[in-house]
């Protein structure tokens, strides 16, 4: 038993570096400007009945890292937008990628398991988001009963910047989050450009209100990552690495499979998928199985299911996850053979 703990406890050890806790500092800010400057209102409002229908799927494919939502919101969201009206397709484009491309999770997938599944996690889940959404529009479209009241899917905007001083602040913090401690010359100067564009652009209560959003984020998410990465130690001290190998080691349909149905069902809490999945890799699990798992998991779990089940009926969930979980594979066994 004490062997399985200080496998977690190394792994926190070996994971919380000073470098990872700036970058993800960094990170957190990052989403806080998100969720706190980025024009809701307006994404909510391409997902109504009236709106282009190229429009709406695109915006739906990447409104997750506009809205900074997580797996435990994104329900109630999408349960509102078909309880307005939002057609069927654009609602299950934004239920697939609204977590699938949380910030944070991209971050995060970047900076601890790798630039290349963190680029195969961004594209297949835009990718299959707007595919699984145009199937599920095609299979069920019809008898679709939709509010035409537009102004039910817009919310009130409070920004008074103009769109190119908002530009440059995202830019700026996207700099200074790309720079890091490596760059600590650049970063420095980044820095002081920030200071100065919060001292020109915004008022007190907004950066107030970016501070407050800011911790809200992290004090949710940092617990359970950390549990995450405890619980991803424990997994790489008690899981046989030879087992590992043999069920998800290799480029396999079947491993593939297996990895897209354990994503679909178990039930992962915000970002811990990063590390957990980070300690199936030190054990020998391959890219493909990675990118399968990582795909079917954040939007859909057991007690997900349950609750997608209510909103849309059993016949429309049962496809869901079907579409799901054989894209997933589809996307994982592609992926394993670049």
């Amino acid at each position: 038993m004490m062997n399985i703990l200080l496998g977690g406890w190394q792994a926190l050890v070996d994971y919380l570096t000073i470098t990872r806790i700036i970058s993800l500092t960094i990170a957190f800010f990052l989403s806080g400007a998100v969720a706190t400057f980025m024009s809701k209102g307006v994404v909510m409002k391409y997902f109504g009945p009236n709106a282009k229908k190229g429009i709406s799927y695109a915006i739906a494919s990447v409104s997750g890292a506009i809205l900074a939502v997580c797996s435990c919101s994104v329900l109630p969201m999408f349960a509102s937008i078909r309880k307005k009206g939002a057609g069927i397709g654009p609602a299950i484009t934004f239920l697939f990628a609204g977590p699938a491309i949380n910030l944070l999770a991209i971050i995060f997938t970047f900076n601890l398991i790798g630039i290349d599944i963190g680029f195969a996690r961004t594209f297949f889940a835009i990718l299959l988001s707007i595919v699984i959404g145009l199937i599920m529009s095609i299979l069920y479209h019809k008898g679709e009963v939709v509010d035409p009241n537009e102004s039910a899917f817009t919310l009130e905007d409070q920004n008074n910047r103009t769109w190119w001083q908002t530009l440059i602040y995202f830019l700026v913090l996207m700099g200074i989050l790309i720079s890091g401690v490596s760059h600590l010359i650049l970063t420095g100067i980044l820095s002081v450009g920030l200071i100065v564009i919060l001292i020109l652009f915004f008022k007190k209560v907004e950066l107030k209100e970016w501070c407050y959003e800011t911790w809200s984020l992290a004090k949710k998410i940092v617990p359970l990552f950390i549990v995450g990465v405890f619980v991803a130690g424990i997994l790489t001290t008690i899981i046989p690495q030879d087992f590992m190998i043999k069920t998800v080691g290799q480029n396999t349909f079947g491993a593939n499979l297996l990895a897209s149905i354990f994503g679909a069902f178990m039930y992962f809490a915000t970002l811990t998928e990063v590390p957990i999945v980070n300690g199936f890799i030190a054990l020998g699990m391959n890219k493909g199985p990675v990118l399968a798992l990582l795909l079917a998991g954040p939007s859909l779990s057991l007690p997900n299911i349950i609750v997608i089940g209510k909103v849309l009926g059993v016949k429309k969930t049962f496809t869901y996850v079907l579409l799901v979980v054989v894209f997933a594979t589809i996307s994982g066994l592609l992926f394993g053979l670049i």
